[in-house]
């Protein structure tokens, strides 16, 4: 049985829009909104997002909305957040967006700028580097590392009490032209206008898609295939480091390090971090499972036994500050350890009907600009708008995102495939890539670039020398 609403959102021809409730006016360097606009948040939401998942992307959709004054709920599945396991990458394509948020200084706090990236083999000789400096001078930021739990914990302490629930694990959805309903495990339900996944690889919000569409023969083949698995891999974080042991974690900037080994085939990356900590990262041949046990190979299951044997099969590995890293694993709590099976792809469904999804996978920094491009679109929402207002919407934030989103995600499935494959010819392409002329890395680096911004608060200044063209910002 469908549920009832109690929506008022009808079609009204005296819609008001957003411009004539805020107070303040900018030019604007967009090339798909007015050159002078008003900004601040709305004085009557227009519509109730409900956002599925406390993870980076939701919650920082969650704030930006806050500042649009759109009413929204997050639902999230965990009693509270997770313990320090991971760490995630902010560049200049996020870090001028949360510094217009006002959250930039916070950030800084749990965050190490990144200086250069090192490429070894594993006997510990130098195969190439890459500068990441560069970055602050054309882009106005440094890249940085940020511990996820503490990035996360800062945005919650900007959004009200109540408006994040926990312990809400999603088991139906209903996503009709009235509004959309879900009801979680623990019996508690919850209406909105639309409804947003932000929940993740296997997201309840995009199976609940994906089923309706797939009953109406609307859902493309490619998207009914299940998530391709590439590799395994393990990652940890560990203690405070002795300084006198490890001095390298005193430094103020994080040169990383990638050890690629050979018999079996493995990669080792290592990055100092904030309060001289070390995230660690294994992955390749080294942890293949035995066959037939990808299936049990879920992060769900890491408990003590499975531990101990990972740990095994990493442990005599070398690492460039003497030692191996056994001597990182001792420094590691079992708990801040999480082995993961890395798994690729890029679905062309982001939508349906009220229900979208950001995030999809493709890292931190992606779905943090997902959430800015999707806040935009919904603070340009009329007062009362109807089914086909957030169709359109949603049509819109695909059809700019996407093309960007494959981009990176095509640049880090050549990295990784790079990373990880054996022969002659990958060792001749590692060296190739890390010894390329600035010149050319540059200009990699610049096809990615887009730096976002909300419309609706006042801008910051881009302090990057490479500028981003109009047609490609918001």
């Amino acid at each position: 049985m469908a549920p009832s609403f109690s929506s008022t959102h009808s079609s009204n021809s005296s819609r008001q829009s957003p411009a004539s409730q805020s107070q303040t006016t900018f030019s604007s360097t967009s090339s798909d909104v007015a050159s002078i606009h008003t900004f601040g948040p709305r004085e009557k939401s227009p519509c109730k997002v409900l956002i599925v998942g406390a993870g980076v992307g939701g919650l920082v959709l969650a704030l930006c909305l806050e500042r649009a004054g759109i009413d929204y709920i997050v639902l999230e599945r965990t009693q509270q957040l997770p313990v320090p396991k991971s760490t995630i990458q902010l560049g200049p394509n996020t870090l001028r967006a949360i510094e217009q948020l006002g959250l930039l200084d916070e950030v800084m706090q749990v965050a190490k700028p990144v200086s250069m990236l090192t490429l070894m083999k594993h006997n510990m000789t130098v195969t190439g580097r890459i500068d990441a400096l560069f970055s602050k001078e054309r882009y106005g930021h440094y890249s940085c590392i940020v511990q996820r739990t503490e990035f996360l914990r800062i945005l919650i302490s900007h959004l009200p009490q109540g408006k994040v629930l926990w312990g809400k694990y999603v088991l139906e959805i209903v996503n009709g032209n009235a509004g959309v309903q879900v009801r979680c495990s623990n019996g508690y339900v919850e209406e909105a206008d639309i409804i947003i996944g932000a929940d993740g690889a296997y997201s309840a919000v995009r199976q609940n898609i994906y089923r309706t569409m797939k009953t109406k023969n609307l859902l493309p083949k490619s998207d009914e295939e299940p998530l391709k698995h590439t590799l395994n891999a393990v990652i940890g974080i560990t203690e405070p480091l002795d300084e006198s042991r490890f001095p390298v974690v005193t430094q103020p900037f994080s040169e990383v390090t990638c050890i690629v080994g050979k018999d079996p085939l493995y990669s080792l990356w290592l990055s100092p971090i904030i309060n001289n900590r070390v995230i660690w990262y294994v992955s390749g041949e080294l942890l293949k499972p035995e066959e037939g046990d990808n299936t049990n190979f879920k992060q769900s299951e890491f408990g003590p036994e499975v531990v101990d044997a990972v740990c095994g099969l990493i442990q005599d590995l070398e690492i460039p500050w003497g030692g191996t890293m056994a001597d990182l694993i001792e420094c590691t709590q079992r708990d801040y350890m999480t082995k993961i099976m890395v798994e690729e792809k890029l679905f062309k469904t982001w939508h349906y009907g009220r229900a979208a999804l950001i995030g999809e996978g493709q890292g931190a920094e992606q779905a943090i600009m997902d959430a800015i491009y999707l806040a935009n679109h919904l603070y340009r929402l009329d007062d009362t708008p109807v089914h086909e207002d957030y169709v359109k919407i949603f049509e819109s934030y695909q059809r700019r995102r996407s093309p960007l989103v494959k981009n990176a995600a095509q640049m880090t499935h050549s990295m990784t495939h790079l990373m990880n494959s054996q022969g002659v010819s990958a060792d001749v392409k590692r060296k190739v890539m890390f010894s390329l002329p600035e010149w050319v890395k540059n200009a990699g680096a610049d096809k990615l670039q887009v730096r976002p911004l909300l419309d609706y608060l006042a801008p910051v200044d881009d302090r990057g020398k490479k500028s981003v063209s109009s047609s490609r910002a918001m």
